[in-house]
């Protein structure tokens, strides 16, 4: 197969627009307001905009994004149920499942600000896995996508991760970090902010927990308090380094110097303000262990520890006498009222939810939406997504940013219908004693993901460091890059290595997982003959006999795919039906039939049009047509016609567009 069609992203691609999509613009005006969005969407349009603001767009969601449109839909989204407590309610189910002998209180229990704190005591080295689940069951199943989908924009901003070693076993803390960013996504950044700075593991990640006013030591040396967090408050959560103009341009003074928005002073007032702050249930004050203090409740204060003296930041007083809460709320009341906030705020989240390289006016019109309404980040949201700038794009077909491989996978998974596998078995790291898994747990209608690092260079939630994956300035070493001065922070981390993993983890999951071709694959029984499953839970019941490992190793992800689509398209030329028997399908020898080619056509426009909104063009999906169209049934062969079909055109065909630089672009 030709080299377009795998893996290697073309960089020009960047660059121009790409062709397969009209431009969209038919229909009456939306209103005055927003008479740019056309009212009756198109496929690519509502396909590239539904990438954006969701974890991946489906046929339902695009059928409701056309009917109602798209500043109906965002409101539709906006009022969507908020489900308190949802990243770790999930996380402490599936540990609950798992281990029910360890994690004995009920979800409630766990849930209160008590002494049953969840996983102190266990520190399970199998929390991150709990942990992982629960974001891409959000990511996957929820239907208030774009919440999730801003909150997840947030943790790029607002960086928090397994870079903090104890969280390698109490993941729990990564779980409620994602709640605060869920619950905040609509809400205001500055109630975000107070928040996620009494978050326990903040606390942990950017080591100000324990945090104690200036002191001497036993050596009679001067310790003065912990400047982590302080600093990157303000450089990376709010202000930015420099001074910034509404339209995100930096500031100069007299001299053409850039302004720095703050000072090590600054720096020093503010590590004062963050003193007298612990893990609720520590055993010793600034105590730092795998099973001390709980990770799931904010921060408590301890007065002892506390700096109450008057401070000055950013030449704004903070007065002396404060209680700890006091002093913190009024520290990041003068954060938020720097100007420089809206335009680095909003420019972050652009780059991160729609666009890499926003022109001036488009952050201007955000920003002045994030100054008007006091960083209102609903307001904020709905001005990102409805934005004439964002919809010219769409319209145009204009290729404006490259897809997170994350992204790239949860769109992939949401595409083919991804749900929670009927059962599998947890064994712990071993696996099953006997033919009945009886020393393992039986764990029912649950995903299971572990760390996606290994093949997507990246996870919600394992960030390197606070920097988060990439660098937003980041621009590729490709002379159209540089001349241009074009952003591509997601480049950053697509080596050849990640690519190659990616591809090779599609096609385990497209082989392993899918629903039909599970019941079609071949098995031996106990006396050798040969057979095939009659359901899924068939197939689990048997795992243990079969040594069926990804059923039961710990290290495997578990779930079901479904391309009940894929095999409609081809039957309904093949057969004239959709009844799964394939009857007419012949031998790919037989010179005068050619309804499995035209099946094969039929199948790559369909997913041309299901997973790149329509962005191949002509010539790439001839390439694949041509790459396939032979061998696609063998009659000689002992497997079924839809077997060889799932495999000699289905996966194929997948797996290459998903690879594809249409695909792996937004």
């Amino acid at each position: 197969m030709k080299k377009q069609l795998f893996i290697v992203l073309t960089l020009l691609a960047f660059l121009t627009a790409c062709g397969g999509g009209g431009d969209g613009s038919s229909g009456t005006d939306v209103s005055s307001k927003y008479s740019y969005i056309p009212s009756d969407l198109n496929k690519s349009a509502a396909s590239r905009f539904l990438n954006k603001a969701t974890f991946g767009t489906t046929q339902e969601l695009e059928q409701k994004l056309q009917q109602k449109g798209a500043v109906e839909w965002i409101e539709d989204q906006f009022h969507k149920p908020f489900k308190k407590d949802i990243y770790l309610t999930k996380m402490i189910a599936l540990a609950k499942q798992c281990e029910p002998d360890e994690y004995t209180a009920s979800i409630d229990e766990y849930l209160q600000d008590n002494d049953t704190v969840f996983n102190k005591s266990k520190a399970s080295f199998q929390s991150p896995r709990y942990r992982m689940t629960s974001w891409f069951d959000n990511a996957l199943r929820e239907d208030d996508q774009l919440r999730h989908k801003v909150a997840y924009a947030l943790s790029q901003i607002i960086v928090e991760s397994d870079f903090e070693p104890i969280f390698t076993r109490r993941a729990e803390a990564l779980a409620r970090y994602f709640d605060i960013l869920y619950a905040h996504a609509f809400g205001s950044y500055k109630e975000l902010l107070q928040e996620i700075s009494l978050n326990s593991g903040m606390g942990m990640f950017l080591t100000y927990n324990g945090n104690k006013k200036l002191y001497q030591n036993d050596a009679n040396i001067s310790v003065y308090p912990d400047e982590n967090y302080a600093r990157e408050l303000m450089q990376l959560f709010s202000i930015g380094l420099n001074k910034l103009n509404i339209d995100g341009s930096p500031q100069h003074d007299a001299n053409g110097e850039l302004i720095p928005s703050y000072t090590q002073n600054d720096v020093n007032e503010l590590a004062r303000v963050l003193t007298g702050w612990d893990l609720k249930r520590n055993s010793r004050y600034g105590r730092v262990g795998f099973t001390q203090g709980d990770l799931t409740h904010p921060l408590e204060f301890t007065s002892k520890y506390h700096d109450f003296g008057e401070k000055v930041l950013l030449g704004e007083t903070i007065t002396a006498g404060l209680s700890g809460r006091e002093d913190l709320f009024a520290a990041i009341d003068i954060i938020m009222n720097q100007k420089s906030v809206a335009p680095y705020i909003s420019k972050n989240l652009i780059m991160r939810l729609t666009k890499s390289n926003p022109s001036p006016e488009y952050i201007e019109r955000v920003a002045t939406e994030f100054q008007n309404t006091q960083g209102d980040l609903k307001a904020v949201v709905k001005a990102i997504f409805l934005d004439p700038e964002l919809w010219e794009d769409l319209k145009t077909d204009s290729v404006v940013k490259f897809k997170e491989p994350l992204i790239a996978y949860t769109q992939f998974l949401r595409a083919m219908k991804a749900k929670p596998l009927n059962s599998w078995y947890y064994c712990g790291y071993g696996g099953p004693s006997d033919d009945n898994a009886s020393n393992c747990v039986r764990v029912q209608n649950s995903f299971l993901f572990n760390d996606p690092r290994k093949y997507l260079a990246q996870g919600a939630g394992l960030a390197p460091n606070v920097f988060n994956f990439y660098d937003n300035d980041y621009i590729p070493n490709d002379p159209d890059f540089q001349a241009r001065g074009f952003h591509a922070p997601e480049l950053q981390i697509q080596s050849d290595t990640m690519l190659i993993n990616y591809n090779n983890n599609l096609y385990n999951i497209l082989s392993h997982w899918e629903s039909e071709d599970i019941l079609e694959q071949r098995h031996k029984d106990s006396h050798d003959e040969w057979f095939r499953y009659s359901s899924i839970d068939e197939m689990i019941d048997d795992a243990p006999r079969l040594g069926n490992v990804p059923i039961y190793y710990i290290g495997s992800d578990k779930m079901l795919i479904d391309a009940k689509d894929e095999y409609d398209v081809m039957e309904r030329i093949i057969d004239g039906n959709t009844d799964g028997d394939f009857q007419n399908l012949q031998d790919y020898r037989q010179e005068s039939y050619h309804d499995d080619e035209k099946a094969l056509h039929a199948l790559i426009e369909f997913e041309n049009n299901k997973l790149t909104g329509g962005l191949l063009s002509d010539e790439e999906i001839d390439t694949l047509y041509n790459a396939l169209k032979d061998k696609i049934y063998n009659k000689y062969s002992g497997n079924s016609k839809k077997y060889q079909l799932y495999r000699n055109a289905i996966i194929p065909v997948i797996r290459a567009i998903v690879s594809s630089d249409k695909y792996m672009v937004e």
